[in-house]
C-alpha cells in the first residue's frame, strides 16, 4: 500500500509543470538489471552499477578526465601511500535523512569486504579502516595503494538505517547519498527513481525516472521509435545510422568491456594450457574483419590498454590474422587435426559479444578447432571464473566481457586483478609475471611504475593469456530533445544527473 501511494505521488509530480531546465519524467531502457539492489553484495558490478550508481556514491567522484575529484570529503595522502585520511563535510545526508559519518564509512567498507567477491582482493590491501572522530576516517594499507581512488569500491551505506529497518528492508530498499532515491522495483521489468531532496550536489534536471529492463535489442529500438522510452543504452551498432537518419541523437563512450577470448589455464589437461594453442587461436581470428564487417567499424582495437591509460604501450600491436601460422602452431602442439572446445559467451548485456562469438567459432573451424557458442548469464560467468581460479579440472574457454581496457581502474590495479596468481578472477600462474606485478605495486616513481605495467602486459601478450578482439564503445540513442554526456573510459552506466534538455 505504501509503495502504491508513493508511486501515485511520483506520477502526480511527473505530470506537474516543469521549469524550463527540468525534465519532469524520463524513461530509459537498458539490458542491465541489477542482480541485487544491495550494491555491497553484487556479484555483477558491471551490470548492477548501470542503475545503482544513481543511488550510491563514494567519498569522491571522478571528473571528466577520469581523475578523483573532491565531493563530500577532503583527503590527505601520506607520502608513502600507506594511509589516506578523509575529512567528511558535515551535513551530508543519506536519502533516509541520516547524516553521513565516519562510522558509516567503516561500516560500508566492512560490509563490502564481507559481501562482494570482486572487492576481496582490494580489501586485502587494507590493513584497517578507523573512525578518528565523527567526520574523520583513515584508511591504512599494508602496501602502497596507488590505485585506491580508481580501484577501491566504498559505496556508502548508512549504519543507523540498517539498525533501524533490518536486513530485509536494507537490501530491498537501497539508501545512498547519490542524486536519486529509490521508489519501486519490479524484477525483470523496471526500477523507479526520484530526485533526492537530501542530495548535497547540484539539483539534477530529471526529477523522476523509470529504467526499464529490456534484454532484446530490437525491442529497445522499437520502444525508442514508438516514443515509449526517451533513451536506450547498448544501442546495436547496425541500427545507429538509421536512428540518426530519423532524427535521433546518438552519443558514444569508450568504456568497459574488452571483448576477448578467455581461457581457464589451471587445467593442465586442456589443449589451451599449451601456449602454442593459445597463440594459434589468436592468429586464427581476424579482429579487424569482425570490427569492420560485423560491428560497423565502431569499436576500437587495442592490445590491452588504450591510448591515454597509464602504462599504455604504443608499440604493442594486436595479434595479426595468420591462419597458416595458426595451423602450424596447432600441429607443433600435437593437434594437427584440431580439437573440440567449449565457447561460452557473455550474454544479454553488451552488443556484439554474441555476434563475435559466432564469428570466432567460424574462424576456429577454418583451422580445425570445433567450437559451439553457448550464452551464459553474467552472474553465471562470474561464478565460473571464480571457480576456475581454484578448480584445476574445469574446462572453460569463452568470448567474454573482460576488465582490461577503459575500466576506470588504475592499470596498476587492473593488471594485478586479472593476472596476479592470487587475483580474484585470475587463473594464470607465472612466477615471472607475479614478480613484475609485485614490484609494480611497490614502485613509487610514476615513470618506473608505468614501465613495469608495460613489462607485465608484454608478458601477458607474449603468453596469450587472453586474446583481446575489440574494445567497446557504448552507444546511447535518445530522443533529439534530450542530451546525455556519458563518462569516457569507465564502466558504461546510465547516470541520470548527466541527462539534460538539448540546447
Amino acid at each position: 500500500m505504501r509503495l502504491r501511494f508513493l508511486f501515485a505521488a511520483l506520477m502526480l509530480l511527473a505530470a506537474a509543470p516543469a521549469s524550463a531546465a527540468e525534465i519532469a519524467h524520463f524513461t530509459a531502457a537498458t539490458p542491465s538489471e541489477p542482480d541485487t539492489l544491495d550494491i555491497t553484495s553484487t556479484k555483477d558490478p558491471g551490470g548492477s552499477y548501470v542503475v545503482l550508481q544513481n543511488i550510491y556514491e563514494q567519498l569522491w567522484r571522478m571528473d571528466a578526465d577520469n581523475r578523483p575529484a573532491k565531493s563530500v570529503a577532503d583527503w590527505t595522502i601520506a607520502p608513502d601511500w600507506r594511509t589516506i585520511t578523509f575529512r567528511i563535510r558535515p551535513g551530508i545526508k543519506f536519502q533516509s535523512g541520516d547524516e553521513l559519518t565516519a562510522d558509516d564509512v567503516v561500516f560500508s567498507f566492512n560490509r563490502i569486504a564481507a559481501h562482494s567477491p570482486m572487492y576481496r582482493r582490494d580489501a586485502k590491501l587494507v590493513d584497517r579502516v578507523e573512525a578518528l572522530d565523527r567526520y574523520t576516517v583513515r584508511f591504512t594499507f599494508n602496501t602502497p595503494y596507488f590505485g585506491f581512488f580508481h580501484s577501491a569500491i566504498v559505496e556508502l551505506q548508512s549504519k543507523p538505517y540498517l539498525a533501524r529497518v533490518g536486513e530485509a528492508v536494507f537490501t530491498a530498499h537501497p539508501n545512498g547519498i547519490g542524486p536519486y532515491k529509490f521508489v519501486a522495483y519490479r524484477p525483470a521489468q523496471y526500477v523507479d527513481l526520484a530526485a533526492s531532496e537530501t542530495y548535497y550536489g547540484k539539483k539534477p534536471a530529471v526529477r523522476t525516472a523509470r529504467i526499464l529492463f529490456v534484454k532484446d535489442e530490437e525491442t529497445r529500438i522499437a520502444k525508442l521509435k514508438a516514443g515509449e522510452v526517451d533513451l536506450i543504452t547498448d544501442t546495436p551498432y547496425p541500427a545507429i545510422a538509421d536512428l540518426q537518419t530519423h532524427g535521433y541523437r546518438v552519443v558514444g563512450a569508450e568504456s568497459w568491456p574488452v571483448c576477448a577470448v578467455q581461457f581457464q589455464l589451471n587445467n593442465p589437461d586442456s589443449p589451451w594450457h599449451d601456449k602454442r594453442v593459445r597463440l594459434a587461436i589468436a592468429h586464427a581470428i581476424d579482429g579487424d574483419a569482425i570490427v569492420k564487417g560485423l560491428l560497423q567499424g565502431i569499436p576500437k582495437r587495442y592490445a590491452y590498454l588504450a591510448p591515454g591509460e597509464f602504462g599504455y604501450d604504443p608499440d604493442l600491436p594486436p595479434y595479426r590474422y595468420d591462419p597458416a601460422l595458426a595451423k602450424r602452431l596447432l600441429a607443433e602442439a600435437g593437434y594437427p587435426r584440431g580439437f573440440t572446445m567449449p565457447l561460452y559467451y557473455w550474454a544479454g548485456t553488451f552488443y556484439g559479444i554474441r555476434e563475435t562469438a559466432e564469428a570466432v567459432a567460424l574462424y576456429l573451424r577454418n583451422v580445425g578447432v570445433a567450437a559451439q557458442p553457448e550464452g551464459l548469464d553474467p552472474t553465471k560467468v562470474m561464478a565460473m571464473l571464480r571457480r576456475s581460479a581454484v578448480d584445476t579440472h574445469q574446462v572453460y574457454a569463452g568470448v567474454m566481457a573482460m576488465p582490461i581496457t577503459n575500466t576506470g581502474m588504475d592499470p596498476t590495479e587492473s593488471v594485478g586483478l586479472m593476472y596476479l596468481s592470487t587475483g580474484a578472477v585470475s587463473n594464470y600462474r607465472n612466477p615471472e609475471l607475479d614478480a613484475v606485478i609485485h614490484k609494480m605495486l611497490g614502485t613509487f616513481d610514476s615513470d618506473g611504475r608505468a614501465a613495469l605495467v608495460r613489462q607485465a602486459i608484454r608478458i601477458v601478450h607474449d603468453e596469450a593469456v587472453n586474446i583481446p578482439i575489440w574494445d567497446s564503445v557504448s552507444e546511447y540513442a535518445m530522443n533529439a530533445k534530450f542530451a546525455y554526456a556519458p563518462m569516457q573510459h569507465r564502466n558504461a552506466v546510465l547516470t541520470l544527473d548527466r541527462v539534460s534538455l538539448a540546447p
